[in-house]
């Protein structure tokens, strides 16, 4: 019944509500919605219709929005009524660059520390984790912050680490998810020595003084560690992606893109579906695994049986490549050279982990197939790799491709910046990331400030007609994936916490309206999922969530304080409550 109501919405969005009414009533005999919200200030998201004062649901679709007395006339003997006591709904947030599966491992199975701890706040995690971890059973931990590199390149800092752990094998990440630092025991069990080479577009950091590894292993090379670690049961692989799933229902999404997923992750979520407690619609990108799962597979057979995981609410037509690395690491591709520094000289530039040739055969062969691409470029050199693939596999596929993404779409020169909309390419843009924060201070020691500090040019994109769509990139880089705090900074360009003074390249700031449609219609673009999700119009999926504040009355430093009372995903709620 839901297919047939859906199809017969889509084709009747845009009459007037009266008219959908009573054309959506043929679909379902009984009278009345099943639920009802009134009384409050709902914020569409419609261009045509910004606001509203009530809303109707019935099967889950939106099937009236608009005047409270219209509306009413939809309430029934078994309709649940909403009174909105005058808050704010908004639809559901929409997080298209996230990794929920990896942060639900963390609070239920792993060490964990600050990502601002330092060196010794590190070690004595390490020491009170292995004082609670049997013999043999690994620490696997959670995340080192980036000011750290340095400090944790030496022998010396390898031999603190195994003096805590008592023997156990010890792996921590760190704050971008692609760099870790391991002990000895980590390193025997990998079989990584002084003999062991630099896999391909990775580092094993080795000790200047005597050649052996330190434990830190950057990009690929983390790889060689991290697939040594024990796979836990297909049971606790769901509850950590129901963990993730539920934490970000609690911050109002309703839909999000897991953007590194193997299929064993994939079939987590497919089993929460199945058994009917997924609690938000997930797409799926595929790759051959980040962090503490990764698959044997090659992504072209990854993709190729994806299929197996689909469900109305398990979206699979999403991949996912990655280009360069990280500036905090001197990974990024740039144009022009990081800083001089006596390791990479005064002409490094950064590297990729394609070729363009590699990479056009890749985006044009994976468009072909009808797939969302996802392609983190984090420099201005890898972005416009990027965009150069994107605009072959136009070429060679035609214009009518699905919309593709540049995850940490930052650093762009200015000759690219009308290249998004003109390919029709999203910015995926990381919230932490554009205000003043210790990462960035990071950036600063390899790139300089001035051009570490012109960093998401949100201002120009928006105006060239580029999509700009919010990914948290939760668990990396930031501890929480809350949309309330990015939302602020996109309008003050400012820490909303206070941590660091000062506003990063304030003439980029966009309008409070502009910010909720980048967490919002924006995502839902992004996901190419916009005909079913992203704004509150008949026909759509009852993707809300009700606010404790009216974000567009209260100042804006208040924002970042905003709590969801309720959130619905296809009218049921999923967290809160009235």
């Amino acid at each position: 019944m839901r297919a047939v109501q859906s199809r017969v919405s889509r084709a009747i969005r845009h009459l007037p509500a009266v008219v959908a009414l009573a054309l959506l009533a043929g679909c379902d005999a009984r009278p009345g919605a099943d639920l009802v919200l009134e009384g409050g200030r709902i914020y569409t998201v419609n261009a045509q219709s910004d606001w509203a004062e009530a809303l109707a649901v019935r099967d889950g679709v939106i099937v009236a929005v608009g005047d409270r007395a219209a509306v009413s006339e939809l309430i029934g003997d078994k309709t649940e009524v909403i009174d909105l006591q005058g808050r704010l709904v908004l639809p559901g947030i929409i997080d298209q660059h996230a990794h929920p599966f990896y942060a639900g491992e963390e609070p239920l199975f792993q060490c964990r520390v600050a990502f601002d701890a330092s060196f010794d706040e590190l070690l004595s995690a390490v020491a009170q984790c292995s004082r609670e971890t049997a013999e043999d059973d690994w620490i696997v931990g959670s995340a080192w912050g980036s000011h750290l590199i340095e400090t944790l390149s030496t022998g010396e800092a390898l031999e603190s680490l195994d003096a805590v752990s008592a023997g156990r094998p010890v792996i921590f990440r760190d704050d971008t998810a692609h760099n870790v630092w391991a002990n000895s025991r980590v390193l025997e069990l990998a079989g990584i020595d002084a003999s062991t080479e630099d896999p391909d577009r990775g580092v094993i950091v080795k000790d200047p003084q005597t050649g052996t590894p330190t434990g830190l292993l950057l990009e690929t090379a983390a790889k060689l560690a991290q697939r040594a670690i024990p796979p836990r049961s297909a049971e606790d692989d769901a509850a950590a992606a129901a963990y993730g799933a539920k934490t970000l229902n609690s911050f109002g999404v309703t839909s999000f893109l897991d953007a590194a997923v193997p299929p064993r992750i994939a079939a987590a979520y497919a089993r929460l579906d199945k058994e009917g407690r997924l609690t938000a619609r997930v797409g799926l990108a595929f790759s051959d695994g980040l962090l503490t799962v990764h698959a044997p597979e090659s992504l072209s057979e990854i993709v190729a049986g994806r299929e197996a995981f689909a469900s109305e609410n398990v979206l699979t037509d999403y991949v996912k490549l990655f280009l360069d690395g990280v500036p905090t690491s001197w990974t990024s591709a740039f144009l022009k050279p990081y800083l001089p520094t006596e390791a990479y000289g005064a002409d490094f530039h950064g590297e990729t982990h394609y070729s363009q040739e590699r990479l056009n055969e890749l985006v044009t062969a994976f468009d072909a197939q009808g797939l969302t691409i996802k392609i983190h470029a984090a420099g201005d050199a890898s972005l416009r790799m990027a965009l150069d693939a994107v605009e072959a596999a136009r070429a060679a596929n035609g214009g009518g491709g699905k919309v593709h993404q540049i995850a940490h779409a930052g650093y762009i020169h200015g000759d690219d910046l009308p290249r998004f909309a003109e390919l029709r390419v999203v910015a995926d843009a990381s919230p932490i990331l554009w205000f003043p924060t210790p990462i960035l201070t990071v950036i600063e020691n390899t790139l300089g400030a001035e051009r570490a500090n012109r960093w998401w040019p949100f201002r120009e994109l928006t105006d060239s007609g580029a999509i700009v769509a919010a990914g948290s990139d939760w668990p990396a880089a930031t501890p929480i994936p809350d949309p309330w705090t990015g939302l602020e900074a996109l309008v003050s360009r400012r820490d909303p916490d206070g941590r660091l003074a000062g506003a990063l390249w304030p003439e980029q700031a966009l309008s409070l309206e502009e910010a909720v449609r980048v967490y919002t219609i924006n995502g839902a673009i992004a996901m190419n999922i916009n005909a079913e999700t992203g704004s509150l119009e008949v026909g759509k999926s009852a993707d809300f969530i009700i606010l404790d504040r009216n974000i567009f009355t209260v100042p804006v430093d208040d924002i970042s304080e905003t709590a969801v009372l309720s959130t619905f995903f296809r009218g049921a709620l999923v967290h809160g409550g009235e």
